[in-house]
């Protein structure tokens, strides 16, 4: 079976959103040559060709064999400035090479730059004010708002901020003898900006202040844009606990906690690193897969709310015909390549190893057709059994999810095992880090907030190369890794990991060196000299600069009086702390539920 998938540029004409003519699209499809999927019983593959693309937005078309549209649908183009191509040599510099991509100087703002930036939020954004009469950190959410869940991520940060603000510089937090200060305030997995059409094209010129004002930097406790979509915002440590309070404690105490040293009898926190390997010498010794284990959790839905999870009814069930000579895995798996540009990456990652399946389950038996065979036209020799195990090069499956609001193993959950039963593997087995650093490739697939939080940090030390996911958002932590330095980059909707694995198996010795690089890296961060150059590049660092920029309102000047004329009004204070200590606080609205931040999310060291 074949069906072609077209994708036909599209751009916006005098506000109507007109289509292209018919001959600009003729002739743009034969220039750009449109991409190609193939499926039959033999082979499951993917040709992915030039796409056409106007004004960042692709239009997708897809066209049975006899030309009729199946369906259509827009695709935003993701603006990304990596270089996917697979070099004809490693860049030089090693391990320490240093990123191209730095943090610009920030620079000065003021109250009413704060003030400009809240109605660019939905949710999870606060205003942070030191009021010098009561000597506290007052935090600000907007009437305006939703209170939701996730803002117990904002509490979290804005309790170490508060605290840690007040340790790097006491003198400027000193009561009535000080002026106010401000800062705007981010945490969520991902940015809880308003979304429009402008930014969904992830266009770096949608943003303006309120009222022709600059916005104010804005520090992000998560994960950020890759796209300078809000040029002032500063990607900060996520709040938890091998993060945000690892750098809180190390603020505290001048000590590494225990997440970023090797893993010991004595450690069990810390990263695996390849002595930690039973059995490990050599790079042969790792298993040729693309090994990944997680949750299965939604991704960037509201910059694109189109990609979805397979519903198995719709999707498989109702799709396949067990009357024909197809068995049902293949059956199966065609039925989800169906609606793979439908799905979410970790879903398309459960596609492509169900597709490693069938190639695998293939090749076997095209092997024993072939010892048939030499057996029937030689039957007076002697033939060795020979039993060669197909390995499928993908091993994407799903551990756990939430199931009842309760993180469950996906054995358990009928849901999964539909899929499991149909061929899809969907369900996997639990593998702890040092299960996982036997394989020889892994992935850092992206979740909810479009990045890992953990994964990519404690895969970089493993002895396997890294395939990064490379999707619309980042963590701070990216910005120390060089690509083909430190990792293999992957589009976001993997369509080259395949092509990337077969590289990576024909250049084993570049793959190592990318791998060891990677170890060296992350085993960096657990010294000295490591982890205080993290601390000052992403936590002190931002800190100083925030202070130092904000620029206070002249002396007389009342701030609240301020927010006021400024049209604040809808800015509430729901919680004050001194900053003397973490938990040093007060809540000032009763209708919002706080989730307490315990001493047990601060990293303790050994």
């Amino acid at each position: 079976m074949l069906q072609n998938i077209i994708l036909v540029g599209r751009r916006k004409l005098s506000g109507n959103g007109a289509i292209v003519s018919i001959a600009s699209l003729l002739i743009a499809t034969i220039l750009c040559m449109p991409a190609l999927i193939t499926y039959n019983n033999d082979h499951i593959g993917i040709d992915i060709r030039r796409k056409i693309t106007t004004n960042n937005i692709d239009r997708l078309r897809v066209t049975s064999p006899s030309g009729r549209t199946l369906k259509t649908k827009i695709v935003p183009r993701v603006l990304e400035e990596e270089n996917f191509d697979i070099p004809d040599a490693l860049p030089a510099g090693g391990a320490m090479a240093t990123p191209t991509l730095l943090r610009q100087p920030i620079a000065p703002y003021s109250l009413a730059n704060v003030l400009a930036t809240v109605p660019q939020f939905h949710d999870t954004f606060a205003v942070v004010v030191y009021d010098p009469p009561t000597d506290k950190f007052i935090a600000h959410y907007s009437s305006n708002m939703r209170w939701i869940s996730s803002c117990h991520k904002l509490v979290t940060s804005f309790k170490i901020v508060a605290h840690s603000l007040r340790m790097l510089n006491p003198e400027r937090f000193a009561g009535q003898a000080s002026p106010e200060f401000a800062l705007a305030l981010s945490s969520a997995d991902y940015p809880g900006i308003k979304w429009d059409e402008c930014l969904r094209q992830q266009r770096t010129d949608c943003i303006y202040g309120g009222g022709g004002v600059e916005l104010s930097p804005i520090l992000q406790f998560g994960s950020s844009f890759r796209q300078p979509l809000f040029p002032t915002m500063v990607t900060m440590p996520m709040p938890q606990k091998n993060h945000l309070s690892c750098y809180h404690y190390f603020a505290m105490h001048g000590v590494i906690c225990d997440y970023y040293l090797p893993r010991t009898p004595a450690n069990p926190e810390g990263l695996v690193f390849p002595e930690n390997i039973e059995r490990f010498t050599s790079w042969n010794d790792l298993i040729p897969q693309v090994v990944w284990r997680g949750t299965d959790f939604s991704y960037l839905h509201k910059l694109f709310p189109e990609l979805r999870s397979p519903d198995f009814d719709m999707d498989v069930a109702s799709q396949i015909d067990l009357s024909d000579k197809v068995d049902k895995p293949t059956a199966a798996t065609y039925a989800m390549r169906q609606v793979y540009d439908e799905m979410i990456p970790r879903w398309k990652g459960v596609v492509l190893t169900a597709e490693a399946e069938r190639e695998a389950e293939q090749l076997v038996k095209d092997q024993h057709r072939r010892a048939r065979a030499q057996r029937r036209r030689h039957p007076e020799e002697q033939h060795r059994k020979t039993e060669e195990r197909a390995v499928p090069w993908a091993n994407i499956k799903f551990a756990a999810a939430m199931y009842m609001g309760k993180k469950t193993a996906t054995s358990l959950i009928q849901y999964y095992q539909q899929f499991t039963e149909y061929g899809i593997p969907a369900s996997g087995e639990g593998m702890s880090l040092e299960v996982l650093g036997g394989y020889r490739y892994h992935i850092d697939l992206g979740g909810g907030g479009g990045t890992t939080w953990s994964g990519t940090l404690e895969k970089l030390g493993l002895p396997g190369l890294l395939f990064h996911h490379v999707t619309p958002t980042r963590d701070y932590l990216h910005e120390k890794l060089v690509p083909w330095v430190h990792y293999v980059p992957v589009k976001a909707d993997l369509s080259d990991l395949r092509e990337k694995f077969h590289w990576a198996e024909s250049h084993p010795e570049m793959a190592r060196q990318i791998s060891e690089n990677a170890t060296e890296l992350a085993r960096s961060w657990g010294t000295p000299e490591g982890f205080e150059a993290l601390f000052r590049d992403f936590f002190e660092g931002p800190l100083r600069q925030i202070m130092d920029a904000y620029q206070p309102l002249e002396q007389g000047s009342d701030w609240k009086m301020e927010i006021a004329l400024m049209g604040g009004e809808e800015l509430r204070p729901v919680l004050q702390c001194g900053g003397y200590h973490q938990h040093d606080c007060d809540r000032l609205a009763d209708d919002i539920d706080f989730k307490s931040v315990h001493d047990r999310d601060v990293g303790k060291s050994t």
